[in-house]
């Protein structure tokens, strides 16, 4: 199955964010509303996004810890097709989160982000039925211990949750992910980083065909 490529707007500078969803827009299959700029921005960039691009998927990365129905409705009614949860927030949020979502025929991605166990955690999770794994390797984790897939090939064997995979990932990673089939490929610095950001995206795509076939 072909990966979803998702472009992660990590970016606090609203006329940047704008310039490069512009660029890679007709490359990608989700766009992504990162932390930072949706603490900028507000839920309006979400709105702006989805006015632009309305054939798009459009992430939310909200990393909800508490009040799960009231943040996955606030990003849902303006335009947000996906929302996150974090999977270190309480059973019950991430529950009233992924049951906004059914209500609204939207979906869930639970990230693993600073969780320490993560197959004990998601064995408690499974239940709710999410939408989506996030197995994501933090930019600060990154920094000082750099990046590690080895929990993928667990969690793929473990769950039939589909999976997210996130964390600096560069095309000569696809290779090594490939083995796992995960539905969603998520880059962000170097899309958003590049010097030329349509280049950096038909690069992965062609990866990613090469990988495949």
């Amino acid at each position: 199955m072909r990966p979803l490529i998702q472009v992660a707007l990590d970016l606090i500078d609203k006329g940047r964010v704008l310039n490069i969803a512009e660029i890679v827009a007709p490359y990608v299959d989700i766009i992504e509303v990162g932390t930072p700029l949706l603490k900028a921005e507000g839920i309006k960039i979400i709105e702006t996004l989805k006015e632009r691009y309305p054939d798009k998927l459009l992430l939310a990365d909200t990393k909800t810890m508490d009040v799960g129905a009231i943040e996955a409705r606030l990003v849902f009614d303006v335009g947000a097709d996906i929302m996150t949860v974090c999977a270190a927030a309480e059973i019950e949020t991430i529950s009233a989160a992924i049951g906004e979502a059914q209500r609204q025929g939207k979906k869930v991605m639970v990230d693993f982000i600073g969780v320490e166990d993560k197959i004990l955690r998601a064995k408690g999770i499974v239940p709710l039925r999410p939408h989506y794994f996030n197995l994501h390797t933090a930019i600060d984790v990154q920094r000082s211990k750099g990046k590690s897939f080895e929990e993928i090939g667990a969690f793929s064997k473990a769950f039939s949750v589909p999976l997210a995979i996130a964390g600096g990932l560069v095309p000569q990673d696809i290779a090594n992910l490939a083995p796992f089939s995960p539905s969603i490929l998520i880059f962000g610095s170097f899309i958003t980083k590049a010097s030329d950001p349509k280049r950096a995206v038909l690069e992965i795509k062609k990866e990613i065909d090469d990988v495949l076939s």
